[in-house]
């Protein structure tokens, strides 16, 4: 390591007691650094579950890795690392370095982008709930429970790096720490990821396929990309699949503007829904293609409340914003929290709250940690800053 690499880890939130155990881990250095870095946090966290993985197809692995050195270099130079840890060698086809931990599920969730016009700071501002179920693996599968099986959303980690050459970023997510489920760059773009509920016919790879998985798209759009313009051209060029379910993605970046990139329900065709200029883009868990006029939204049948399904979230969510003329921070959790899944729902919860500033390359979340005396409870804000001293 030279006197400028750093590896630091630690615990912020969370413990044996609660539901869930909040790592942040910080490296600063080269890729192949980094790379060794979080292989060996995804160690710590998941032991064996964390890789090296077998190889399902050595036809399918070979394709993979020159796929990401040609298309994603960034993630092609921390394999290199991984494998440094994992005692394999990079080019091994036997072996699967292309994600970081058990599985990889994405999550129901809203969000909401509020350009820097609409701000009392002047700011973008993206905010987001990340729902999630909270039993194991097996329950959320309807497979036999395994001995010992622990909760899947148990250790959610804040990975922050700050590589040699590249956009320093921070992303937040569980599971498969070279991916991640929300994050922001120093260059004030912000991307989330949410489930697409409407692609009934969906047809998972459930193992690794050549290209970008969902989670893996939220990590190379920030370390990829400056703004939104760069990011469609990005995502147009990339070869993109899902390994448990369809997912589309909220983009906004710090001179206001946004999209949401989706796939039809065939996955045939790819959509780009522009941000209306100057105003709110919310964004829940059905195609907003579909439904370019929102007063044709369907009613979810059965849905309990505000925080309940994806058409219910989405119209709650845009009345809200809709009656604040300017928000700040605060007014965006307010807003979030009206469409939390919180107790008494069963078998989720919002694991996480996000609030991104875009001009600061700023993050400060709130995590779940557990039920207590008839209400859901949370941390205060945690900051992470990609641009403070």
């Amino acid at each position: 390591m030279s006197a400028s690499d750093t590896v630091h880890q630690t615990v912020v939130a969370g413990g044996p007691d609660d539901l869930l155990t909040v790592r942040h881990l910080r490296v600063s250095g080269s890729n192949r650094l980094v790379g060794r870095a979080v292989a060996a946090a995804a160690l710590d966290i998941y032991g064996a579950g964390a890789g090296p993985h077998p190889s399902v197809d050595r036809t399918v692995q070979r394709a993979r890795r020159r796929w990401f050195a040609a298309q994603h270099p960034v993630l092609a130079e921390r394999i290199v690392g991984m494998a440094d840890v994992f005692g394999v060698a990079p080019d091994d086809d036997a072996w699967d370095l292309g994600r970081l931990g058990p599985v990889e599920i994405p999550a129901g969730c809203s969000a909401v982008f509020h350009p820097g016009g609409r701000t009392a700071n002047g700011h973008g501002l993206l905010g987001r709930n990340f729902d999630f179920p909270t039993g194991t693996y097996s329950e959320i599968v309807g497979r036999p429970p395994t001995p010992g099986e622990g909760r899947l959303a148990a250790d959610p980690w804040v990975l922050e790096i700050r590589p040699d050459h590249g956009h320093a970023t921070v992303v937040v997510g569980i599971m498969d720490m070279m991916g991640g489920m929300d994050g922001i760059n120093e260059a004030g773009l912000a991307v989330t990821l949410l489930a697409d509920n409407e692609s009934v016919a969906a047809e998972p790879s459930v193992v690794p396929q050549v290209g970008l998985s969902e989670q893996q798209v939220v990590r190379y759009l920030l370390e990829a990309c400056r703004d939104v313009e760069e990011a469609k051209q990005a995502l147009l060029l990339a070869k993109q699949y899902y390994v448990f379910v369809p997912c589309h993605f909220l983009v906004a970046d710090r001179a206001g503007r946004s999209f949401v990139w989706e796939y039809s329900p065939g996955h045939n065709r790819e959509c780009i829904v522009e941000g209306p200029a100057g105003r709110p883009m919310v964004c829940t868990n059905h195609l907003l293609h579909r439904w370019p006029d929102p007063a044709q939204l369907p009613r979810d049948p059965g849905s309990a409340g505000t925080a309940a399904y994806t058409y219910d979230r989405w119209r709650a969510l845009d009345s809200q914003v809709s009656r604040t003329a300017v928000v700040d921070a605060r007014d965006l959790r307010g807003h979030l929290d009206a469409v939390r899944f919180v107790h008494p729902v069963p078998g989720v919860r919002t694991l996480w709250q996000s609030v991104y500033d875009l001009d600061e390359a700023a993050l400060e979340i709130s995590f779940f940690t557990s039920d207590d005396g008839g209400r859901s409870r949370y941390t205060e804000p945690l900051r992470f800053a990609l641009n403070d001293a």
